[in-house]
């Protein structure tokens, strides 16, 4: 057994003796004893990481039943596959940025922080010197004990800033996109059979944005202006439920969310009781008609792309808040922003569904967009929109498809990327030549 090990064979007795003793100790001490404790663990992760890259370099898995370093690593630490490609990917990555391993030991550091300042790195330009590189490491590494992980999240996607301030719009928004995007294609949902007590058990996991956009739908409906329920008929009523039934946040959530899937086939939901479920976004002038790339930032601080934004002007629920260069609100939406009811009867009525070439979902689930972009000034009419579902929706805006109207009989004809001629969903109008 080597020197090294020899040095750790001590240690796990020694910290469950300590274990023991914690019943002894006052508060200040439990204070002490958890501060201790991270600063061992933070000693600990990093060692892990100096083994797992020294292990994959000389294939110590090789020397065990395990297929691989990552197997290896599963299997050792009762962790994911995932996780454990993660972990080996952090500890090579950490050869190479000798400032954020000297970082993985200060207080208020943590493995996942080191994973948002790695990744950030892998993301900077190809073309970036090996000198700004290093000041881009040193100023997230040096910054990540001190901010929380979104904090640092949002700093690491305009890392590029201090070095070259004109990119970092640019980078962000790549960035933003690709987060999207892998949101997007991971998003998914579970649910239970109901229980013997007649409850649904579920989970789900979506892209931020969308989260932004329940969040606030529930919001809307636990907001102390929102009052009544169907069963709450009477002043009897509303004492029993003042005194008796004082339901925690999650479950008044809970509740909200069980009335927003029962309206969800109503018409003019979201505004319920004076309180509308909005979400705003704010976002600059040049961004929101495609001048720059700069991402906007919705209430609840999230960031979206460009690309994003200019898709969600044409959805009801969001609230653009276009903003000047000298940071002041130009516009809070605009009237007539979103096509009515009538109109989005009319399309229905003209496209049948959603229009896009093949594609069979109903008028139902579509959206109304608008054929010239309302962020470039746009009108909001029939002849100037077109049904979409949310999928063919967001293909539109974040590809090179076009949808025009055609001149012969004013439906919607659609251009794939580099062609000219044009493609119709023929399952509800023919295509005329």
């Amino acid at each position: 057994m080597s020197v090294v090990v020899d040095r750790l064979a001590g240690g796990p007795a020694a910290i469950a003796a300590a274990r023991a003793q914690l019943v002894e100790l006052d508060a200040a001490e439990l204070v002490e004893a958890h501060r201790v404790g991270q600063s061992i663990l933070r000693e600990v992760q990093a060692f892990l990481l100096a083994v797992t890259a020294e292990g994959s370099r000389q294939k110590a898995h090789e020397q065990t039943s395990a297929p691989s370093m990552d197997a290896l690593i599963a299997e050792t630490s009762g962790i994911t596959r995932r996780d454990a490609v993660r972990q080996r990917q952090l500890a090579e990555r950490l050869e190479t940025a000798p400032v954020l391993a000297e970082q993985l030991t200060k207080p208020g550091m943590s493995t996942d922080k080191a994973h948002v300042v790695a990744r950030a790195m892998d993301d900077l330009p190809r073309d970036l010197s090996t000198a700004d590189r290093g000041v881009v490491e040193r100023d997230l590494a040096e910054a990540a004990p001190g901010m929380s992980l979104e904090q640092l999240r949002r700093k690491a996607r305009r890392a590029v800033e201090i070095v070259d301030k004109p990119r970092a719009d640019t980078i962000e928004d790549r960035t933003l996109t690709r987060q999207e995007q892998t949101a997007r294609r991971k998003a998914s949902f579970w649910m239970t059979r109901p229980d013997d007590d007649g409850m649904v058990k579920g989970g789900f996991e979506i892209d931020a944005f969308t989260g932004d956009i329940l969040r606030s739908v529930l919001e809307s409906k636990t907001s102390p202006r929102y009052r009544g329920t169907p069963d709450s008929q009477g002043p009897e009523t509303a004492l029993v439920d003042e005194v008796v039934d004082q339901p925690s946040y999650p479950e008044k959530l809970g509740r909200a969310f069980c009335d927003v899937l029962r309206h969800l086939p109503k018409d003019g939901y979201g505004n319920h009781g004076g309180v509308a479920a909005t979400l705003m976004v704010t976002v600059t002038e040049d961004a929101l008609r495609g001048r720059t790339d700069q991402a906007g930032v919705t209430d609840h601080g999230t960031h979206i792309s460009a690309g994003q934004l200019r898709m969600i002007a044409c959805e009801a629920g969001i609230l653009p808040v276009i903003m000047g260069g000298d940071s002041v609100p130009l516009d809070l939406g605009r009237s007539g922003r979103l096509h009515t009811e009538k109109q989005r009867r009319a399309l229905a009525l003209r496209d049948g569904g959603c229009a896009f070439p093949g594609c069979d979902r109903p008028s139902s689930w579509c959206e109304a967009h608008h054929v010239r972009p309302w962020s470039e000034g746009g009108p909001t009419s029939v002849d100037d929109g077109v049904l979409l579902c949310a999928h063919h929706h967001h293909k539109i805006h974040h590809s090179r498809w076009r949808v025009v109207i055609n001149p012969r009989d004013r439906l919607p004809d659609f251009h794939p990327p580099g062609s000219t001629a044009p493609t119709r969903n023929t399952r509800y109008r023919p295509l005329v030549a």
